[in-house]
């Protein structure tokens, strides 16, 4: 039999198997039936990084969907046969439960802040040195706000810098939450 080229023998391998396939069955079943010399340090990864290639590039034979957190492809010719719509149900659940982080929001309240000409900046405290010390807890907020009170033009934002004159901004700090549950943590936060 003549060796075939890598992606002919994806398309091979999805021909025999006939079913939804993770991308390790198909790099599975092209190694155990020897389709093509799989050389190079990582053979598994260049699987899959043609299965994302053929979906990348629009390539219509070959089709995947997600199920918990792992890519499915078949070929689209089989799309009656195998039972898609079951996985594809349970796809869009997740796709419509699909949770934000707590940075997410720092956004929408940076555009908020913007829209009251209060300039705004997020505090990564993540790269903190003392995460652990619980006096230091509130040190770091999530969102600074700059609000120039006076100053409406360049000029006087100019001289602002030459006086330092305290009562010409404000500065206000911002704790983001994603979720508060109990009275408990609402007095806290």
């Amino acid at each position: 039999m003549k060796e075939l080229t890598i992606k002919e023998a994806i398309l091979q391998s999805l021909e025999d198997l006939k079913q939804l396939s993770t991308g390790a069955e198909v790099y599975n079943h092209i190694a155990k039936n020897e389709y093509c010399d799989l050389k190079g340090n990582t053979p598994k990864a260049t699987i899959f990084a043609y299965l994302g290639g053929f979906i990348k590039n629009g390539d219509t034979r070959v089709k995947r969907i997600k199920d918990n957190k792992i890519f499915l492809y078949y070929l689209s010719k089989y799309e009656q046969i195998i039972d898609i719509d079951n996985i594809s149900e349970q796809t869009v659940t997740t796709k419509n439960n699909k949770s934000y982080e707590e940075r997410d929001l720092h956004i929408l309240l940076s555009t908020y802040l913007n829209s009251k000409n209060i300039f705004s900046k997020t505090i990564f405290h993540e790269k903190s040195k003392k995460k652990q010390d619980k006096n230091q807890k509130w040190i770091h907020p999530d969102v600074i706000g700059v609000d120039f009170l006076d100053l409406k033009t360049q000029s006087c934002k100019t001289f602002m810098n030459v006086l330092q004159k305290s009562d010409t901004l404000k500065l206000t700090s911002y704790e983001i939450k994603k979720e508060i549950k109990t009275d408990y943590e609402l007095k806290e936060y």
